[in-house]
């Protein structure tokens, strides 16, 4: 979601102080035994069925998602941390989201990753150094903080973001390099991978998110996410938008991303962002009917066709749900 309105740690429980520092394993004191028989029999079977389905080593291991903990929207509006947590969506585990403490940490992990995938003042054949994405954000009257207030990415823009950075030798920043880490563990950087990363910041981690901003980006993203991973629902959402809405209430919503600074040429981005504004983004102060040039009862009335046609799986009943609230 545009600025419209590490120490990474994976939550182990639901408690916000039970967490796990990612990347860090416990060492083998001097002098501690090897492994033990049964240990070494089970690497031995790894290698064998590596070696006969020749998914290879470290193939296999890719295979075994981390066991992030499982959450649903309301569990995770609810956490409250000081350092990254990663959930897995209980309703699409093909979904991980982000819980960062605060809008510049989730800016340092993800707007360089925007400019390359979604901004259309910026290139989108090439990762910016340091030194250019700070004049964007300057010429864009932004800091990492205000770039964007939520994050959605498929496994194939992370595969393009860090395949062009390598190419090109683009220092990453070390949160930068957590997401790349994040991504190789969960298997999104596999050519074809499916998959999802959402973000979404703390409601106390900023001035700027209160608990109903929180909720309301956090709705928002989860939409996306189930775009990306979710085919059936890709090919609704791209038949509604060319037979259900007319050329003017298209080009509404397209001159309102513009203005947001998304890229005009990218038709899936249009599209996908189109209907996450018009049926999940129910916040005014996020999106009214104003800000596209309909009248209230012209936006009701798509969000009624769509929901009313909508497939049903887990995403539905948040185009109607209230918001969930903090307790």
């Amino acid at each position: 979601m545009a600025r419209r309105g590490w120490d990474v740690r994976a939550a182990a429980s639901g408690d916000p102080d039970d967490t796990v520092p990612m990347g860090q394993l416990p060492s083998r004191a001097a002098g501690a035994r090897t492994r033990p028989p049964a240990t070494r029999l089970a690497v031995a079977l790894i290698v064998a069925i590596a070696a006969v389905t020749g998914v290879g080593i470290g193939g296999w291991m890719a295979l075994r998602r981390p066991d992030y903990p499982k959450a649903g929207e309301t569990g995770i509006f609810n956490h409250v941390g000081r350092h990254f947590t990663i959930f897995r969506f209980r309703d699409d585990p093909l979904i991980l989201v982000i819980d960062c403490p605060d809008l510049r940490a989730q800016g340092m992990m993800f707007d360089r990753i925007a400019a390359l995938i979604e901004k259309a003042s910026t290139p989108r054949n090439r990762v910016l150094g340091e030194a250019a994405f700070r004049k964007v954000l300057a010429k864009a009257n932004a800091t990492e903080a205000t770039y964007y207030y939520g994050n959605d990415y498929p496994a194939w823009a992370l595969r393009k973001f860090f395949r062009l950075a390598h190419a090109e030798g683009i220092r990453l920043t070390a949160d930068e390099r957590r997401l790349r880490e994040i991504a190789r563990r969960e298997g999104f950087l596999r050519p074809g991978a499916n998959g999802a990363v959402i973000s979404i910041p703390q409601a106390q981690g900023s001035r700027r998110i209160s608990w109903v901003s929180r909720a309301v980006i956090l709705r928002h993203e989860l939409s996306h996410g189930a775009y990306f991973t979710i085919p059936s629902y890709r090919r609704f959402v791209h038949r509604f938008y060319d037979t259900q809405m007319t050329p003017s209430e298209q080009a509404a919503f397209r001159s309102f991303l513009i203005r947001d600074g998304y890229d005009p040429h990218d038709r899936d981005l249009i599209v996908n962002e189109t209907i996450a504004y018009m049926v999940f983004t129910r916040d005014p102060d996020y999106f009214n009917a104003q800000a596209v040039g309909l009248t209230d009862a012209q936006l009701a009335s798509l969000r009624q066709r769509f929901v009313a046609q909508m497939p049903h799986f887990w995403l539905r009943p948040m185009a109607d749900a209230p918001l969930p609230a903090h307790r």
